[in-house]
């Protein structure tokens, strides 16, 4: 998605916010000191030898008393005011970021008159913020909020509550106003003790004052907040910078948690947020390896990480899911081509520019600056080079706890530098290249539980040799608990789990469906094949598949080391690998613009903004004639009729499709003796290469009739395809 740019613009203005805020409050703050170092320097102090000790006039030592007196006390009204003044910014800031996600969402959405729900702000949200200590509360923090939670605890209505409120605290666990109230606390004693030991140290009042306040002057609000932190003395300096990081970490965790709200309340419309940095060499280790990242609406990190975080989110509008509810269908996504931009400390860049690719072309004093030294910097772009990518360059970077590797940790791990070496480029195919024989699929047998067990510990080295070979530290937990199980005595049964990560994996190995597929030079090549699926127009099916990664598209064309690795997609109708077709029962007259059509979706998959990224993420292949398939009559995808697909909220698909989904789930079940969760777990093991999803050729939309001429592919036998260096129609 092109994220438009007014959501980067936001983020600039509520900098500016923040900085305005925090600017006040340290005006009002600062001329607390002001005043009393003023009223130190118009002090005379009088002091007597006596013995061996100072002597300090009765009157000189009430009228130092009243100074602290008087400045500890203004600094608890100063604390007071300034936390009350912090819930009205608080109550104002919430409800306009909320309107603005919201009329954003509006925006994406108006050409398919898509209704967004608005977020009202519980009048006892800012001050709940503000105050509440989440530990004194009973609130449900573990829980997922999305459109039905609303209405069920909200009483039908979308409101951000004193309780969400009172999740938030700043990054060490304190309340905004605990806070401000630590402050004035801490400058409370510091006064006292400062002016007590000038004092008696023989300084001048007017030394004092000068160390107090340093080049600060009473009323000065030209400077910016952190100007001021710069300028000030040695009790205004550390306070200033406080002031500032308590109001920029609160300001970024209301413009969040606001967003989230509204996200949560128009779930359908943008399940996923993304994870937006700032480029520049102040953003922390945890923010460049999130910039870019995609999340569920509750499943990821939200900003601030950290004090001083400026990282934002913004909306992923499911374009594709919406266009086929009902009602919805003229739906359009923002046109796609133009280059949009993202901004960014040496000017604006591709918005498409995650971190790492930011700062691997930037120069090398600012590289240093970010990364904290040249050796660290060498590391940084000998890892790029070997990952193909800067952003996974930047994560190599990160421990597990979010926190920076040190110099050390690096030079632990990896030596050198120069012991860094890039992967090779896979070789050029020149004509027709047959890698692999076609599989012949057939149904798993039932296997015994010493059966599996030896299995699952050739799996297991399977597994390690191709995460080495993508340069992953070996992970296989998933697959190791279940070998103890199984060598603990368990059945099948209850050593192989429903939600087994591996389970796909471990099919695809076990059937030899991960087998490379057949590659032939470009699309002409495999529209001349004769031993490929045809369309019901005669001519071979086009297939198309695309991913947001260059890396999965060669991985899913078995180029490379790292060809065998076949990784299964997950989604609504099972986990296989998705890709789209024109219409199998089309007509002739329909197979350009079918072919079109399937190509316009894979794309849409791709996430890339340029032409070059789309077409090297984008995989076009046919399908062998000899393989396994489960395909539907040709009355399933052209009644014409509202409901007679497979759209997950059709008729058709609720009846038909679902039996065949549970008929066949069942009979895998049956045959290996563990349970199945997915069809596409079920057709693997039943020998099944691959089923059709079929849309609709013609729809009724309102009184239009839509021509869709499009079908969904779960492709589970990868040897059962032949694919194309390069795509085209």
């Amino acid at each position: 998605m092109s994220i438009p740019e007014v959501f980067f613009r936001e983020t600039i203005d509520l900098n500016r916010y923040s900085n305005a805020v925090s600017t006040e409050f340290q005006t009002t703050y600062n001329d607390i000191i002001l005043v009393a170092a003023k009223k130190l320097k118009q002090l005379n102090i009088r002091q007597a030898e006596a013995g061996a000790g100072v002597v300090i006039a009765p009157e000189t030592r009430k009228r130092l008393r009243a100074i602290i007196r008087q400045s500890t006390k203004s600094l608890d009204t100063w604390s007071m005011l300034t936390t009350r003044k912090m819930i009205k910014e608080i109550e104002g800031l919430a409800d306009v970021q909320a309107g603005f996600i919201e009329n954003e969402l509006k925006k994406v959405v108006k050409s398919g008159n898509i209704p967004i729900n608005s977020v009202a702000i519980s009048p006892k949200y800012a001050e709940s913020f503000v105050k509440t200590d989440p530990t004194k509360t009973n609130i449900f923090t573990s829980k997922e909020f999305t459109e039905d939670d609303f209405k069920r605890f909200g009483q039908g209505k979308f409101e951000l509550t004193a309780r969400q409120g009172a999740m938030q605290t700043l990054p060490n666990g304190q309340t905004i106003e605990k806070a401000f109230r630590g402050i004035a606390e801490n400058q409370k004693d510091a006064l006292t003790r400062h002016i007590r030991q000038g004092v008696f140290s023989g300084e001048s009042t007017a030394e004092i004052a000068r160390r107090m306040t340093g080049t600060l002057k009473f009323g000065q609000k030209a400077l910016s907040s952190r100007q001021k932190a710069l300028a000030g003395g040695e009790l205004t300096k550390l306070a200033n910078h406080q002031i500032r990081t308590i109001v920029r970490t609160s300001v970024n965790q209301v413009q969040n948690q606001a967003s989230q709200a509204v996200y949560a309340a128009n779930s359908k419309v943008a399940p996923k947020y993304q994870y937006v940095a700032t480029l520049d060499s102040r953003t922390s280790a945890v923010c460049r390896d999130l910039d870019g990242k995609t999340f569920a609406y509750n499943r990821g990190p939200t900003p601030p990480q950290h004090f001083n975080c400026r990282s934002t989110t913004v909306p992923v509008v499911d374009y594709e899911g919406l266009s086929k509810r009902k009602g919805f269908e003229d739906l359009k996504p923002p046109p796609v081509g133009k280059v949009v931009t993202r901004p960014s400390a040496t000017g604006r860049v591709p918005q498409d520019t995650t971190y790492g690719e930011w700062l691997l072309k930037q120069d090398k004093k600012l590289q240093i600056k970010t990364l904290g030294n040249e050796k660290k910097v060498n590391y940084f772009k000998r890892l790029a080079k070997k990952e193909g990518s800067g952003q996974k360059a930047i994560k190599k970077l990160v421990r597990d706890d979010d926190s920076e590797k040190s110099l050390k940790d690096l030079q632990r791990i990896y030596g050198k530098p120069t012991n860094i070496k890039p992967k090779p480029k896979p070789k050029a195919v020149v004509g027709t290249a047959k890698v692999s024989d076609f599989v012949k699929s057939k149904p798993l047998k039932k296997l015994t539980e010493k059966e599996l067990l030896t299995d699952l510990k050739k799996f297991r080295e399977h597994e390690i040799k191709l995460q080495k070979l993508r340069g992953q530290e070996p992970y296989t937990g998933p697959i190791d608990a279940k070998i103890r199980k199984l060598e603990q005595g368990l059945s099948i049964e209850r050593a192989v789990d429903k939600n087994s990560p591996m389970y796909n994996d471990y099919l695809f190995w076990k059937q030899g469906f991960n087998k490379r597929p057949d590659r032939v030079k470009n699309v002409k090549a495999l529209k001349d094949r004769t031993d490929l699926v045809k369309g019901a127009d005669g001519e071979n099916l086009l297939v198309y598949r695309g991913v947001s990664d260059n890396k999965w598209s060669d991985e899913f064309k078995g180029i490379g080391k790292t060809g065998d690795y076949y990784y299964e997609g997950n989604g609504i109708y099972g986990n296989g690998s998705y890709a789209a077709s024109r219409n199998i029962h089309g007509t002739k007259a329909m197979v350009k613009q079918g072919n079109q059509n399937a190509f316009d979706l894979a794309e849409n998959y791709t996430e890339a903004t340029t032409t070059v990224n789309k077409n090297k993420r984008i995989t076009a292949f046919g399908i062998k004639k000899g393989a396994n398939l489960k395909t539907w009559d040709k009355g399933a995808s052209t009644k014409n009729l509202k409901g007679a697909h497979a759209f997950p909220d059709s008729d058709w698909y609720r009846t038909t499709f679902k039996k065949w989904e549970d008929e066949t789930i069942a009979k895998a079940t049956k045959l290996t003796g563990y349970k199945v969760n997915t069809v596409g777990e079920a057709c693997t093991i039943l020998g099944i290469d691959g089923y059709q999803v079929p849309l609709p050729l013609v729809d009724e939309v309102g009184d239009k009739l839509v021509h869709w001429n499009l079908d969904y592919w779960v492709i589970l036998n990868r040897s059962a395809i032949v694919v194309s260096d390069t795509v085209g129609l």
